[in-house]
């Protein structure tokens, strides 16, 4: 494979993804996040936080923080 092919499929996955992405956000707009499970939130290496998230977009509804004692 030459680095203009690797390049060209590259940009190719790099769109898709960006359209996978755009199309999750719609998606996750319109659900009524109906049915939520126990998960793990981690918006940052080393952290997380216990949270519910829906089950249907898997959209984080709402995290439960921890008071700091």
């Amino acid at each position: 494979m030459t680095g203009e092919e690797i390049k060209i499929e590259s940009n190719r996955i790099y769109d898709d993804i960006y359209k996978a992405k755009e199309r999750l956000k719609d998606l996750r707009k319109i659900c009524k996040h109906e049915k939520t499970f126990k998960g793990n939130y981690s918006y940052r290496i080393g952290q997380s936080d216990p949270a519910d998230i829906c089950e249907y977009c898997g959209e984080v509804v709402d995290i439960h923080n921890k008071p700091i004692e």
